[in-house]
């Protein structure tokens, strides 16, 4: 009786740890295109939502055994957190210069913890599908549509904050010249006395890997933070 309690148990656990490696794959992805939320945010969104699911399915057995009268509905967990988790999407979305940036990551967090109920409801099979459809849509699809606007993969778009005067923007083109680029249009965002923030989009010479030429210029000495503009 006590070994089918732990085994039991452990089985329980056994499903936070998957849905924690499902939201894991999603976050690395996201982190890798440097997104605002990444792995850890993602982890905690699944793991979260199956321990949800959990107390929602199996935390009312003693209620229920002591009180024949009482009936539970174990669905009403799981539609507060379908709703729950647009709070945690909704800080992933930013609008500037009216123009909207964050809704896949946050879609994918939403998506995310649709794993974690899946695998929470014991429906490993469906939750390890659904991340490989998260990974699909959010690489694979994302490329085709690259290749289909830029071939190649050639163009890129990037939100760079850097150090230093607004004066200092003049000399970037020579300075993404010698890691790979072939034109950069840069637009001007905000600016203080000492960093300033620009809208690029940047033509790279053929065969530059994009993921190669953003770390490089990660490098740079004055840049202090890159997003990835979908």
């Amino acid at each position: 009786m006590v070994m089918a309690y732990w085994l039991y148990q452990l089985e329980l656990v056994l499903r936070l740890f998957v849905a924690a490696i499902c939201g894991g794959l999603v976050g690395y992805e996201r982190k890798v295109r440097l997104k605002t939320a990444g792995m850890r945010t993602h982890m905690l969104v699944a793991v979260g939502a199956a321990l949800f699911m959990i107390i929602s399915k199996y935390g009312f057995f003693d209620v229920l055994n002591h009180a024949n009268s009482v009936s539970l509905d174990p669905s009403r967990v799981a539609s507060q957190v379908v709703s729950g988790i647009g709070f945690i999407g909704a800080g992933a979305i930013m609008t500037v210069n009216h123009k909207i940036d964050g809704l896949t990551t946050a879609a994918g967090l939403w998506a995310t913890a649709a794993i974690g109920l899946a695998v929470g409801a014991d429906m490993y099979v469906i939750g390890i599908a659904g991340t490989l459809c998260i990974l699909i849509t959010q690489t694979i699809v994302r490329r085709i549509k690259a290749l289909k606007r830029y071939p190649n993969r050639s163009m890129i778009r990037l939100q760079v904050t850097l150090n230093g005067k607004l004066s200092d923007m003049d000399a970037l083109p020579e300075r993404l010249k010698i890691i790979g680029s072939s034109h950069v249009h840069m637009r001007i965002l905000a600016y203080k006395p000492d960093s300033f923030s620009l809208e690029m989009q940047i033509r790279l010479v053929r065969r530059t890997d994009p993921d190669d030429f953003i770390l490089k210029m990660s490098h740079l000495v004055d840049v202090k933070k890159i997003d990835v503009l979908d």
